[in-house]
């Protein structure tokens, strides 16, 4: 599976460096991309505050799929919030490859994630 980032649209090129990092599943590339006090919650999860818990989130993800692809279809920007609808590819460990509609919604400063909150239904990617 090819873990690059695909825009069909317009985007600001932070936005579109930070995906990269997660689709080359780049752990501390990814981190970089966010504050020490960011705020990351995924799907109905509780929200991981601060960059270590973010860190936990993000290793347990990096380490079970084999691969993320983001292919983004809209990108709305206003002030620091930038609204995210992509089609988010997951790679299995057993091969599957699972598409999913996702938004996201990222508050930022100057391309430094203060909060991502990714809105999905996670049941046609879920173990097992």
């Amino acid at each position: 599976m090819s873990g690059t980032t695909t825009a069909h649209v317009d985007a600001p090129a932070w936005l579109v460096d930070f995906y990269h990092a997660v689709d080359a599943l780049d752990l501390e590339g990814t981190l970089a991309g966010f504050a020490p006090d960011a705020t990351m919650r995924y799907g109905s999860m509780e929200p991981m505050v601060g960059r270590e818990a973010v860190r936990g989130g993000l290793t347990w993800l990096y380490t079970y799929y084999r691969g993320i692809r983001h292919e983004f279809r809209h990108v709305w920007v206003s002030g620091g919030t930038v609204v995210l609808e992509a089609t988010v590819t997951y790679g299995h460990p057993d091969g599957r490859e699972v598409s999913v509609p996702v938004v996201s919604i990222l508050e930022h400063r100057d391309g430094i994630v203060d909060d991502l909150r990714i809105f999905l239904d996670p049941s046609p990617i879920e173990v097992g």
